[in-house]
């Protein structure tokens, strides 16, 4: 008889431990997590595999009840220090690791002035948590505040000067204020610190696609892929870096092998669709395919009628993967206008502009008085 009654205890104990719930702070803020401990002190949860404490007194109720009413679950006995559910001793001060927990949770749920918050509490607690500044910053930047971004990206480096990811997101913050000096410096430090840090070369080969270094982005590239050949947006980068010289050759067969990597790369698509259309064009008139007259009373001679099926064809599967994005009709409108078909140009320029694209006006011009007609 005691055999049964331990057993059920146990079963009642262990049910309880870890249960699906509606967690309600006072703030109003709601988490769908598990609750894996509580007591008249502290409510620990997992959320999404993080585990996180709150002050009884932050907790308004739980599915439902309020946290008054709450049976109080005995805390588990713990033979390893390292057990992740292990319970919060009564009385204790939440740590900085438990902030900065909470406000990893935060981020991921979109509550980006309460995740600020717990960074800043965690910070407040251990001022060299270089971590809580890094994420912090990733806030900032979610919030346009670059800045601000900036700044906690600077002490995150200045407690660990060998923090490489610091330098990679202060590099894409001074890209988002157009600072492309400083951001290549920050890519090169932090492949000086990870030589394959495949993420700070990729940035690294935007900024010298800007500057017209192609080789080094060939030769990043290069690099990147004997890191991992499986990196979709190294070869649309260097297909990019080719288009810009014009080797459209070249490009395609980079803009199909990042497209056999992810079926999905919708920019890929976009920019295959105009190598496939420019290839003869420019090689045998040698002209800019980013000039609005290279799109104007061209014809089908100076492009193969399986470059034009397949430039369409891109076209086509980029609209059915992004069908608000008017760019994408822009493209297709400039392939149509070789084949001096008038009536789709016109039918993509103004789904785009319905969209919110902005049509290149030189282009418009020279479109009107191709077609004969205004808007």
């Amino acid at each position: 008889m005691k055999k049964i009654i331990l057993l059920s205890v146990v079963i009642l104990y262990f049910s309880n431990l870890a249960f699906a719930g509606t967690i309600v702070l006072k703030s109003g803020e709601k988490i769908e997590g598990s609750v894996i401990n509580k007591n008249d002190k502290y409510i620990i949860i997992d959320y999404k595999g993080a585990i996180i404490t709150y002050h009884a007194f932050e907790v308004g109720s739980i599915d439902g009840e309020s946290i008054d009413v709450v049976k109080t679950v005995p805390s588990a006995p713990v033979a390893d220090s390292k057990n992740p559910f292990q319970d919060v001793a009564v009385g204790s001060a939440v740590t900085a690791e438990e902030y900065f927990k909470r406000g990893m949770a935060y981020s991921d749920r979109g509550n980006f002035e309460q995740a600020i918050s717990e960074f800043s509490k965690a910070i407040e607690i251990n001022p060299n948590y270089s971590e809580a500044y890094l994420n912090r910053g990733f806030i900032y930047m979610k919030k346009d505040n670059a800045d601000q971004a900036i700044i906690d990206y600077n002490v995150a480096i200045e407690i660990n000067p060998k923090y490489e990811e610091a330098y990679y997101v202060r590099g894409l913050a001074y890209v988002s204020k157009n600072k492309l000096e400083p951001a290549l410096s920050d890519y090169n430090k932090a492949i000086e610190i990870n030589p394959k840090y495949v993420q700070a070369y990729l940035g690294r080969c935007s900024i010298n696609i800007n500057k017209g270094n192609v080789g080094q982005v060939v030769s990043d590239v290069g690099k990147v892929i004997e890191i991992n050949p499986r990196v979709p947006m190294a070869y649309f980068i260097r297909g990019l870096a080719y288009a810009t010289v014009n080797n459209m050759e070249q490009a395609i067969l980079d803009y199909s092998e990042a497209i056999k990597i992810n079926p999905d790369y919708v920019e890929v698509y976009s920019n295959r669709a105009l190598a496939y259309a420019f290839k003869n064009k420019i090689k045998q008139q040698k002209i800019d395919p980013n000039s609005p007259s290279a799109y104007i009373n061209t014809g089908l001679d100076l492009i193969d009628k399986e470059d034009f099926d397949l430039a369409i064809a891109d076209c086509n599967k980029a609209i059915e993967l992004s069908p608000q994005s008017g760019d994408i009709y822009i493209v297709r409108a400039r392939i149509y206008i070789l084949a001096n078909n008038y009536d789709k140009t016109w039918a993509d320029v103004h789904k785009a502009e319905e969209l919110g694209a902005k049509v290149d006006p030189k282009f418009l011009e020279q479109l009107k008085e191709a077609s004969g007609r205004g808007k």
